[in-house]
């Protein structure tokens, strides 16, 4: 089954006071922390440097990726205020009681993560707007505006996704070529949207594994400068190998994602949602479902909920699943023709 205009109920903002949303004020939150958390992730990873320079100076590669750890967190640091830092602000200024309002916005240039929408006779920049949410925008024709204020400054919410998007009035631009509207489908496998969000998801998985190997590189490397290094560095490189293969033998559900998404159709089941252990820190945290199926009520767990998955599932009492969980396996689940999805398990 597959259209382009198939609807499903989602989290949508209220008309005003979204502030004590709860997944909009987390998500505030972790734009308020970003830029604290860069300086403590750059302070440690200096002391670890300078840690690993003074107990052997042949620990150089070792030292060498934690600055450069180090530099990469204050690009994204410094970047992150550029983004947010004025915005911030008012946007708590604006979500402080003021109602949004539902205007119908139309994508007519976009670059990167930054697009601009025509609503009405105005222009916003919104950002970061990637493409999962430029297909929703785009499949939708609206959003959520709050403002803008006297500087053009605005808040721009997607459907299905309470996180506060920076906005700013911004003159007429050039337009670009139009993307065409990915088409939504009842079959997970033919699902465009979730299935770019779960590929990504897969990926990011192999990050730890990846920074395991670049380690163990870096240590045969320096094992080779001196015999009383070489020693240290083959115990460490042993013990890292070892993690390594832990690492690579546990199985991963969210590696599997789009496997499972593809694995059947998706299914809409009743839920109450129990638990979930997210926090202003912990935006992915594990979420505790009651499950109505025959035979009684079950337990399902999603060991990595978002936010915004968890925001959805409030708010429909609705989980849209593929599959079931069964036989130690996990199913997919997330929302038809959005960029949200995880897996879960019974408990």
């Amino acid at each position: 089954m597959e259209d382009t205009q198939l609807s499903v109920a989602v989290w949508r903002p209220a008309e005003s006071w979204q502030a004590e949303d709860q997944a909009v004020e987390l998500r505030l939150k972790l734009y308020r922390l970003r830029v604290r958390n860069a300086i403590t992730g750059v302070v440690v990873s200096l002391v670890i440097a300078a840690l690993a320079l003074a107990i052997q100076p042949y620990f150089y590669v070792v030292g060498g990726l934690f600055v450069l750890n180090a530099v990469r967190l204050v690009v994204a640091g410094i970047r992150h205020q550029i983004r947010f830092g004025r915005w911030l602000p008012a946007a708590a200024s604006l979500l402080n009681g003021n109602p949004g309002h539902r205007v119908a916005a139309r994508i007519v240039a976009h670059k990167g993560d930054r697009a601009v929408l025509a609503v009405g006779p105005t222009h916003l920049q919104v950002l970061p707007v990637n493409w999962g949410l430029r297909q929703v925008i785009a499949r939708t024709g609206e959003i959520t505006m709050v403002g803008p204020d006297s500087e053009g400054h605005a808040v721009a919410f997607v459907d299905g996704v309470p996180a506060p998007l920076p906005a700013k009035v911004v003159p007429a631009p050039e337009s670009t070529t139009a993307e065409p509207v990915a088409p939504v489908s009842l079959n997970g496998a033919e699902d465009p949207v979730p299935n770019w969000i779960a590929t990504r998801v897969a990926r990011l998985q192999w990050i730890p594994q990846v920074a395991v190997v670049v380690v163990l590189a870096g240590i045969v490397v320096e094992a080779q400068s001196s015999r009383a290094v070489m020693i240290y560095a083959v115990t460490f490189a042993v013990m890292l190998a070892i993690v390594a293969i832990l690492v690579a033998l546990m199985p991963s559900d969210q590696m599997r994602l789009p496997k499972l998404l593809a694995a059947g159709q998706w299914q809409a089941h009743p839920v109450t949602v129990e638990t979930w252990k997210g926090d202003g820190r912990r935006p992915v945290a594990e979420l505790v479902l009651l499950l109505g199926v025959p035979g009684g009520q079950h337990r399902l767990v999603i060991k990595y909920a978002s936010a915004e998955l968890t925001a959805n599932i409030s708010a429909t009492g609705t989980l849209w699943m593929v599959g079931m969980p069964k036989d130690r396996r996990g199913a997919a689940v997330g929302v038809p023709g959005y960029p949200i999805v995880s897996a879960a398990r019974f408990a």
